[in-house]
């Protein structure tokens, strides 16, 4: 009888533990997203958008405006001589390396007769004085980096993507296209302009374009998860359809309609979810396109033909070898 009893009390403490641990309990209680999606702020934001949009002054305060600087800013946009594309890249402050790859690769200013220009957007770092002296002797030279006054960290991705956001939507907003991706990625260049006229040859779509590879996933709810999400942070049992954060392109009306729109959205930690986010509530559908790869596709000559982007590559003569050799055929 007593063992019996201690087999049910270890029982019992071993699916409180499983309860607890693996968040059992959020996933039953998480909303429905399909019928009972809310996220703040909760009204409908498209026509306070268009309002900004159109010059006029909106009825409703911004609720996510992040007070933070711009340390350096040049400006190699001009309306007569727009960009055709513009790149942006999240770089991790220290990452001097893999900024000059990018720089000998697809960061290159002119592509087959198409007007590139490519940015690099840091953090700060306060704990390294010898790393922001770099930093400066490389904004000097190169005068393609945009450091913003937060601090560099994972965490702070939303905030180094809505401030990139910001500075294109204020000084660079003539564009045709913008491709965001980290400072680890391949791209095609050529790849990519193709793709995004196909597609616009293919259906206007009242000019919104917001493309990559596409997510439809739900929320993490392990206690020990790196990726957490609490039902106080985001009561839903699903996340809205969002393009991974390692590269994505979106067209000139959707990047000033996202911008704008991220003004009266809650900010949320994760970058590519938050700006599924924003574009759900703004009625921006993301479109998915299988030639942008979240992780490293591994290399063949043949293979890479038609790649737009593929993640992990951190090995700086390695993207400049497959770069070459792409860019040679």
């Amino acid at each position: 009888m007593r063992r019996n009893r201690y087999k049910l009390i270890v029982f019992a403490l071993v699916l409180v533990y499983v309860y607890h641990f693996f968040g059992v309990g959020d996933y039953v209680q998480s909303k429905n997203f399909d019928s009972d999606f809310n996220y703040p702020l909760n009204v409908d934001i498209r026509p306070i958008v268009q309002a900004i949009l159109d010059g006029q002054k909106p009825n409703v305060k911004p609720i996510n405006y992040y007070p933070y600087k711009f340390l350096s800013n040049y400006r190699q946009c001009s309306v007569v001589n727009k960009p055709d594309l513009v790149i942006i890249v999240k770089s991790a402050i220290d990452h001097f390396g893999h900024r000059d790859a990018i720089r000998k690769t697809y960061g290159k200013p002119h592509v087959q007769g198409y007007n590139v220009k490519t940015f690099f957007f840091l953090g700060v770092d306060n704990a390294s004085s010898d790393v922001q002296k770099n930093i400066t002797k490389e904004m000097t030279e190169f005068k393609d980096i945009i450091q913003m006054s937060f601090r560099d960290s994972y965490f702070n991705n939303t905030i180094k993507t809505v401030m990139s956001f910001r500075w294109i939507f204020q000084h660079c907003a003539e564009a045709q296209h913008y491709l965001f991706t980290d400072d680890d990625m391949y791209i095609s260049v050529q790849n990519l302009l193709k793709y995004v006229s196909d597609v616009t040859t293919a259906s206007e779509r009242d000019g919104i374009l917001f493309a990559g590879y596409v997510f439809k996933s739900a929320p993490q709810r392990f206690r020990s998860s790196k990726w957490r999400v609490s039902l106080e942070e985001y009561p839903w049992d699903k996340w809205p359809p969002y393009v991974t954060a390692g590269a994505y392109v979106v067209s000139n009306k959707a990047m000033k309609m996202l911008y704008v729109g991220s003004l009266f959205v809650k900010h949320f930690r994760f970058d590519d979810i938050y700006l599924g986010i924003v574009a759900k509530k703004m009625g921006i559908v993301p479109t998915h396109c299988p030639h942008f790869h979240f992780y490293k596709k591994p290399y063949e000559r043949e293979v890479y033909s038609d790649v737009i982007a593929s993640h992990g590559y951190s090995n700086h003569d390695e993207l400049i070898r497959v770069w070459n050799e792409q860019n040679a055929l």
